[in-house]
């Protein structure tokens, strides 16, 4: 059985400022998978050495970045989902307030 929470201006300031919080979180990741897979391109244009350490330096840097910004762009997709479902909860209850 659910039971149902009011919700006041500070619970809807509350759940803004932890959706924030969390968005803020996944940019980070973002952030840090562009600067590995810029790092991986600064290492493959500008550094003068042999293929095989190019390629091994790449592996360090470019598929960990590339990792890291999918799982951001994948986590920002779904947090999108969520705050849609969040407004649409907001909205039918707002509407149970008015009647």
């Amino acid at each position: 059985m659910e039971s149902e929470v009011e919700m006041t201006f500070g619970n809807r300031l509350a759940l803004d400022r932890t959706y924030l919080a969390k968005e803020r979180t996944i940019l980070a990741y973002i952030r840090t998978g562009l600067a590995l897979v810029g790092l991986n391109l600064v290492i493959y244009e500008f550094i003068e050495v042999d293929l095989i350490l190019i390629f091994f330096l790449s592996l360090l840097s470019g598929i960990p970045g590339l990792i890291i910004l999918m799982y951001g762009f994948y986590k920002i997709s779904i947090r999108h989902r969520e705050r849609e479902e969040l407004e649409k909860h907001f909205i039918t209850m707002g509407k149970k307030d008015i009647e």
